[in-house]
């Protein structure tokens, strides 16, 4: 049934076509940058987990100037900024700079696994794609720069949080309004790294 419900569009799925968003995940961005302002200096953006693209338009609408790189296994036709299509496993993060021109303020990472419906594995593959954002970030992540990334929670995300919590001088925990009612995910949110 919770899978019928999912494929049903909802209001922000209804919203995000209406307002020419490719997916309703945008309001998750959206709420989190209205509560802690992650979008308002960020000069040098990475978005891992790019695909379809929404987060990537909401960074470039709120802040035209700002370097842009995605990456993600699947291309993004008409991407707004430059795309690295492949794995977040293999990606250079001196390439990723070096695109950016510097250091990013902000990583952003809506990155999940193709969801298989076991959820201990579906929990356990999306850590894992956590912390290859968070091994990406480390490398590229300016000192003060801001992290966000979804999480599937579970037993093993406590530790994953704690771990990230250590590294910032802001550390929440954010589930937003257009997260689904059966959804386990939630969203991290450091601000202020520190190295």
């Amino acid at each position: 049934m919770a899978q019928l419900d999912r494929k049903r569009p909802d209001h922000f799925a209804k919203r995000a076509k209406a307002e020419g968003y490719a997916a309703r995940s945008v309001y998750k961005l959206a709420e989190i940058d209205r509560r802690y302002r992650v979008l308002d200096r960020a000069h040098r953006v990475l978005d891992l987990g790019s695909h379809p693209g929404s987060w990537s338009a909401l960074v470039r609408e709120r802040n035209p100037p700002a370097a842009l790189v995605g990456v993600d296994l699947q291309e993004t036709p008409k991407y707004p900024g430059t795309q690295l299509v492949g794995s977040v496993a293999t990606v250079d993060p001196a390439e990723i700079e070096r695109l950016l021109g510097g250091k990013a303020d902000l990583v952003l990472s809506d990155m999940a696994p193709n969801t298989t419906g076991a959820r201990l594995k579906d929990h356990v593959d999306q850590l894992e794609l956590v912390r290859e954002a968070w091994r990406i970030a480390g490398h590229v992540l300016r000192p003060g720069g801001t992290f966000v990334a979804k999480i599937f929670d579970g037993e093993d995300a406590p530790a994953l949080l704690d771990e990230l919590r250590r590294s910032f001088d802001t550390f929440k925990r954010v589930r937003p309004e257009a997260t689904r009612k059966d959804s386990r995910e939630l969203f991290a949110v450091g601000l202020g790294y520190r190295p």
